[in-house]
């Protein structure tokens, strides 16, 4: 299948004047309230949102039904993975929670070309399962023929530096600039306000993989940190795009305006 290059290059007009966000979840085995908790921070503010999904969701598939939101799969490659002990069967397991997606970011990120080439040959066409360090770069071709698109902002990355959370402190540095800033987003560390990379880790590795995944509201309360966290710079952030009325997309709309097959 031939490729359009030039259709890349030209898509850069979206964002070459103004920021543009793009925001995804990537769900990590997050309990359903938790996944309501993340989901309706993003649907106060009418923000468009992608799902990666790593297990079946009750609440996400009546929203995928309903076409409120938009997914693709969050296939976790690890050893002793719950998703397969094998790229296929990993895969394979992915693919069956969501048969119809078309897109894929990695637990971890991780990949290989035997991994990327068996997604693209099963129908998946783009991806977002590279992570930069706040660095906006833009969409290109992998070499298995995927469109990759980068991530700019991960809460787990920004946490992991012990970044500032004074948002007014570093919304002019980080988000006023034109470009195209694909944002990572784990429901576990909003619910919970994570102010650091470590809070939510320690109390995973304090419950069962069945506690962690059913964790329920008044849980979630008791456990989520009081001061400012994570989840309040994301919702400033929020609030800052829709004051701005800067332009907002899931990741299929970003693709669907710069798809580069002839």
């Amino acid at each position: 299948m031939e490729l359009n290059h030039e259709l890349i290059s030209k898509s850069k007009k979206i964002w070459k004047h103004e920021p543009v966000f793009v925001f995804t979840i990537d769900v990590d085995w997050a309990s359903e309230d938790a996944i309501k908790y993340c989901f309706n921070i993003f649907n106060k503010f009418k923000i468009p949102v992608t799902f990666f999904l790593t297990h079946s969701s009750d609440f996400l598939y009546s929203q995928i039904s309903n076409g409120i939101i938009d997914a693709g799969i969050h296939p976790n490659f690890d050893i002793n993975s719950s998703h397969g002990n094998s790229y296929s069967e990993v895969i394979d397991y992915c693919i069956n929670l969501l048969p119809s997606a078309k897109s894929f970011r990695s637990h971890r990120y991780y990949d290989v070309n035997d991994i990327t080439e068996k997604l693209y040959n099963i129908g998946i066409r783009y991806d977002s399962n590279i992570c930069t360090f706040l660095q906006k770069v833009d969409p290109f071709i992998h070499r298995s023929a995927l469109l990759r698109f980068p991530v700019y902002f991960e809460d787990g990355a920004y946490l992991l530096h012990n970044q500032n959370l004074n948002f007014n402190q570093v919304k002019e540095k980080l988000f006023c600039l034109p470009g195209l800033m694909i944002f990572d987003i784990h429901p576990m560390h909003m619910v919970l306000n994570s102010p650091d990379f470590l809070y939510a880790r320690k109390i995973k590795d304090s419950l069962s993989r069945l506690e962690w995944n059913s964790l329920v509201e008044k849980d979630l309360k008791k456990l989520e940190y009081s001061g400012k966290g994570i989840r309040n710079f994301i919702i400033e952030l929020l609030e800052f795009i829709c004051e701005n009325n800067f332009k907002t997309y899931n990741l299929k709309q970003i693709y669907e305006k710069i798809k580069y097959y002839n």
